[in-house]
């Protein structure tokens, strides 16, 4: 069972929030290994990671010491509205560290775990780091209820590593100060533009709309939608209005698309201000942006039905996220062929110790 000790010993670093005077029936360790493995197999409730524990007690105890067997499904729910899910976080996240962030792609995004809401509270939100090209999470910040991602996204570049990628973040992002701080860490941006900047926004739609520009055009068909995107990226922006006020500002973007499907066509137009000079990077990133809500947010959502849970505590809420993000990361590394969705790999890992095993082995 080498293929635990990995993981074990990095949640053996989490300190125990819990009164170590209590009567502590069970090992944190235990715990969260065993949640975690439930959930990587298809469980969604507390009372299921229960029953996952008590089916498969025997191949857990290889690993685990379980002084007194399987905990309660209480038992789950009291430690994860107590463990400290940034911590749980950080120390997960080092299983799939990276140094060398160069020429790599960084996607910022919030999701709304909207089961979360009920009456006297509004739903959880997540900002997210995302290294497209390895399709992991790097970071994570919970967002202040009476805040935004303003606020969070600072405090989220302050905890990872971005040196030498390139950051790519909506419009909600595109503040002053962010473009600052992701120069300041010797990266480089891709922020979206829209009429929160309404000056800003304005003569960059008039530039595009009324001066010539090279572009690059791609084009994609699937499934009978067709997909044409035309880049445009100027560097010569002398004329730019205040762009001294924004860091290392260095070209205004475009990407201009039009798809047609089942007959009927739609044209959409966004822009972009970026610290690149380079068409080929530009595109690149702004392509690969979607990366985040295609391959987190859609599968938290689908795969592992974040939506529909109904746990609403903060802490629950959120350590029950930072458990299927890494969950996620460790369906992604092992294919079992035949094109297998990651939702029937979670079945497998559920029916075949051996399958289970060998996700565990994959990071």
């Amino acid at each position: 069972m080498n293929n635990m000790k990995k993981l074990t010993k990095t949640i053996k670093q989490i300190n125990d929030p819990r009164r170590q005077w209590g009567n502590l029936r069970h090992k944190l360790v235990d715990i969260l290994v065993i949640a975690f493995c439930a959930i990587l197999c298809d469980a969604q409730t507390y009372d299921e990671i229960e029953l996952f524990g008590k089916a498969r007690k025997n191949w857990l105890s290889w690993f685990l010491e379980l002084p007194n067997g399987i905990p309660s499904a209480d038992t789950f729910s009291r430690v994860f509205e107590v463990i400290d899910p940034k911590i749980l976080a950080k120390r997960l996240r080092k299983i799939f560290d990276s140094d060398e962030m160069a020429g790599k792609i960084v996607a910022f995004d919030g999701k709304t775990i909207r089961g979360s809401k009920c009456l006297d509270q509004q739903a959880f939100h997540v900002l997210s780091a995302f290294l497209v090209d390895s399709q992991i999470v790097i970071g994570e910040e919970i967002v202040d209820k009476k805040s935004n991602e303003i606020t969070a996204i600072p405090l989220l570049l302050d905890e990872i590593n971005i040196k030498g990628a390139t950051v790519t973040i909506d419009a909600m992002g595109t503040q002053k100060e962010i473009a600052k701080k992701i120069i300041e860490k010797n990266a480089n941006y891709v922020l979206a533009l829209k009429q929160n900047h309404r000056d800003l926004y304005d003569d960059v739609k008039f530039y595009f709309e009324n001066e010539h520009v090279f572009s690059k055009i791609t084009k994609e068909i699937t499934s009978g939608r067709e997909e044409i995107r035309e880049y445009f990226l100027e560097t010569k922006i002398d004329w730019l209005h205040n762009r001294e006020k924004w860091e290392k500002l260095s070209a205004i973007g475009a990407v201009r698309s039009t798809v047609t499907k089942r007959g009927k066509t739609q044209h959409e137009t966004r822009y972009f201000i970026t610290s690149l000079t380079d068409i080929e990077q530009f595109s690149s990133t702004v392509r690969q942006h979607w990366g985040i809500e295609n391959h987190l947010h859609w599968h938290l959502d689908v795969t592992f039905g974040e939506d529909a849970s109904r746990v609403r505590t903060q802490n629950s809420a959120t350590v029950w996220n930072v458990l299927r993000k890494t969950a996620l990361e460790y369906l992604k590394a092992v294919d079992p062929g035949r094109r297998v969705s990651l939702k029937s790999r979670r079945k497998m890992a559920g029916w075949d110790d051996s399958y289970l095993e060998r996700l565990l082995a994959g990071h």
